[in-house]
């Protein structure tokens, strides 16, 4: 038993410490759900009576190591004392001792529980739909929903409950929405009535987030503007075009528009006041961040120095000492960084920001982007504090979940440099589910509920990656029922080593480039059989590419060229064959047991990883295919391009067996990264052109004519 004792078991806790209280309703709902009864008693000063069995929860003004998130949970006698020096380490404690009360995991008298998060930061990356880095539909169908509490609410309980600690929020022009200035009043399109009323709705959002021990940042693409906001400040509206970060257009206003908004004075004025207005008014506010590379113009020096002239001296003005996050993402600036900005601040307000995995955190758990692309050249990594963002731009649709992946990843990132991470995407927002159909077996309403799962994975093994793995099905127990959630756990996690395999073996740096959920790519819309075949793997991880291993086992020279990496194609195509068939048997195994539970997110996720396994199968068949071909240009024996087209009708089958699940509970969207409407039925005439394709292929020939149309 976790919690020894009957009817005079009491719960002691600060009931005025609101993320106290939070911790504490989670320890009421287990020891409800497993009949203990109890008592509440609130402690009212900082020493109350301790009682000689249940629960007490304290405040300590000292503890080793464990800093403001870490805590002990220790039993002396029939008492569990919960102990933290700050209230967001309290709250976890009580988190754990909830789940472990539901676990039957217990204490011996004298026994100890010491926690600290593995990482410090531990966040995400949410893109608010208002001036969004891209438009598509996870943007316009959320806007209403982000100026909303009751979606807000639910998501902060959810991120604190999983140990986040970080909301980090993006746009590419925030301040029309969350201030105004008397200097620029013009400038902001909003009635006063209704910039009050944003500005009440932002203070709630920051205070309600702060009582679940979440720090929120601010971060914006730098220099962006809105035509609205350039008219306002008597320029042209074109100048707050969003246009395209290499516009070399020569406006009336004499210069390509990304050197003139760097050169204006009154944009750098504009921008310094707007950011020191969000600094007074949002005493909340964690931090802020931003950029010195897209859409600006100029030597490195010169961006840098618009950086110090516009957000640092808004922060000195504003008189608070906050954390500034500068990404350095398209820039290789650490000198000019050093120079000009670092040196502004205390070493521990100072962070980089780095994106880890490129696009497409969903393929190694430990790339190498760091060394390939010589991140840190010019920073001194002594004295400079490194986040890393983590881009999911690569599944929205199907639920995703694999701990052991995400473990793995998390510990890759564990370095003495490195503070912590935030997670998310460019190209979506998981607010208002706006995919599923409304009716059917749909019993939630946003996308972070559906989508749970890779939300907990993510906070919880960031805090710990040594998170006992009983716990998974504990928490999908909830969703899923203790008789399923082991065969769903079982489930998604071999559906889950699928997309990862497949950005492995066919690697495309950037969201909008490749979007491998979907096949789909905004430079040139579906990817064909000719793509694969002299496609790129995965750099820095020892992932061999189709084409090399066609052309070393041409060459004679396998053996030997194997052992230069870790992953052949031949390990892939195995890893998805497994994956595909691990999938189909839990599958057959819940269609036959579930009877009158098949409802709501059981049957979703029963049709997810019906679809998986199709998704898989369809990659495993074009990947084969694809070798095949490249065989065939490289030695001209026929049985290689007939076994091509083969494998291609049966990636068309599967690709049609894929819309069919999709569509069962499933609607269209456009995209926001790729530009094109995600949807598989849409896409399989393109399936069937790969078969052609094959029939036509004649080895380099092919694959330059099929390179040139693609540019078109």
């Amino acid at each position: 038993m976790c919690v020894r004792g009957g009817i005079n078991l009491k719960l002691v806790y600060d009931h005025r410490d609101l993320m106290v209280r939070f911790g504490a309703d989670s320890l009421k709902q287990s020891l409800e759900k497993k009949n203990i009864f109890y008592v509440e008693q609130y402690e009212k000063h900082r020493i109350g009576l301790k009682p000689s069995q249940g629960i007490l929860v304290r405040k300590v003004d000292e503890m080793s190591d464990l800093g403001n998130d870490g805590f002990s949970i220790k039993r002396i006698g029939g008492l569990i004392i919960i102990e933290g020096v700050h209230s967001r380490g309290m709250m976890y404690g009580c988190f754990e001792w909830a789940e472990r009360i539901l676990l039957g995991q217990d204490l011996k008298d004298g026994e100890e529980i010491l926690q600290k998060p593995a990482l410090s930061l531990r966040g995400i990356k949410f893109n608010l739909p208002y001036a969004a880095f891209d438009e598509g539909d996870p943007f316009l169908k959320n806007e209403k929903t982000c100026m909303d509490m009751n979606f807000w609410k639910p998501y902060l309980d959810m991120l604190a409950k999983n140990r986040y600690n970080c909301l980090s929020l993006w746009s590419e022009h925030p301040f029309h929405l969350m201030v105004v200035s008397q200097k620029y009043r013009d400038a902001n399109p909003f009635r006063d009535e209704q910039i009050q009323k944003n500005i009440q709705f932002f203070k709630e959002l920051l205070q309600y987030a702060a009582n679940r021990g979440i720090d929120v940042y601010l971060f914006t693409w730098n220099i962006r503007l809105l035509p609205e906001v350039a008219r306002g400040l008597g320029l042209p509206e074109n100048v707050g075009d969003f246009g395209n970060m290499y516009d070399h257009l020569i406006h009336r206003v004499g210069t390509s528009l990304n050197r003139f908004r760097g050169q204006s004075e009154i944009i750098k004025d504009y921008f310094r006041e707007m950011i020191l207005q969000v600094l007074l008014t949002y005493p909340e506010l964690k931090g802020i961040g931003t950029s010195a590379s897209e859409w600006m113009d100029g030597t490195g020096y010169e961006r840098e120095q618009w950086i110090s002239d516009t957000y640092i001296k808004a922060i000195k003005e504003s008189g608070r000492k906050i954390p500034f996050i500068h990404r350095t993402n398209m820039q290789n600036a650490g000198k000019e960084i050093k120079d000009l900005i670092q040196h502004q601040f205390d070493p521990e307000d100072f962070f980089i920001s780095w994106k880890y995995s490129n696009a497409h955190c969903y393929s190694h758990p430990n790339p190498r982007f760091e060394e390939k692309w010589n991140a840190w050249e010019g920073i001194d990594l002594e004295t400079t504090q490194v986040l890393y963002t983590v881009r999911n731009d690569d599944v929205f649709t199907l639920r995703w979940g694999d701990p052991d992946y995400i473990r793995s990843y998390v510990k890759g990132m564990i370095k003495p440099y490195v503070k912590g991470f935030y997670w998310g995407a460019d190209g979506y927002l998981w607010g208002k589910d706006f995919q599923h159909i409304d009716h059917g077996h749909k019993t939630w309403e946003y996308d972070f509920e559906k989508h749970l799962f890779q939300f907990q994975l993510w906070g919880r093994l960031s805090y710990n990656p040594e998170t006992d793995d009983r716990v998974w099905e504990l928490l999908l127990s909830d969703v899923y029922g203790q008789d399923h959630s082991g065969l769903f756990l079982e489930g998604l996690q071999s559906a889950s080593k699928i997309i990862p395999a497949v950005n492995r073996l066919f690697w495309l740096d950037y969201d909008f480039q490749w979007h491998p959920e979907s096949c789909l790519s905004q430079v040139s819309g579906f990817k064909t059989i000719l793509d694969f075949v002299d496609g790129k793997a995965m750099p820095g991880v020892g992932v061999m590419s189709i084409a090399e291993f066609a052309v070393a086992e041409n060459d004679g020279t396998l053996v030997d060229c194997k052992d230069q990496f870790q992953e052949t194609p031949i390990d892939i195509l195995n890893l998805l064959t497994e994956s595909t068939d691990r999938v189909q048997v839990v599958c057959a195994k819940l269609s036959s047991s579930l009877g009158e539970f098949h409802a709501s997110h059981i049957q979703c996720t029963l049709l997810d990883l019906q679809s998986w396994v199709e998704l898989g199968r369809y990659y495993l068949c074009k990947f084969q295919a694809a070798l095949e071909l490249k065989r065939y240009s490289l030695n001209g024996k026929q049985q290689h391009k007939t076994l091509a087209i083969s494998l291609l009708k049966q990636a068309s089958t599967h690709w049609e067996r894929l819309g069919y699940y999709w569509s069962l509970h499933n609607k269209p969207y456009f995209m926001a990264r790729v530009k094109m409407t995600f949807g598989y039925p849409y896409y399989l005439e393109n399936t069937k052109k790969d078969i052609e394709l094959a029939k036509q292929f004649e080895g380099e020939s092919s694959l330059k004519v099929g390179k040139e149309h693609r540019s078109h």
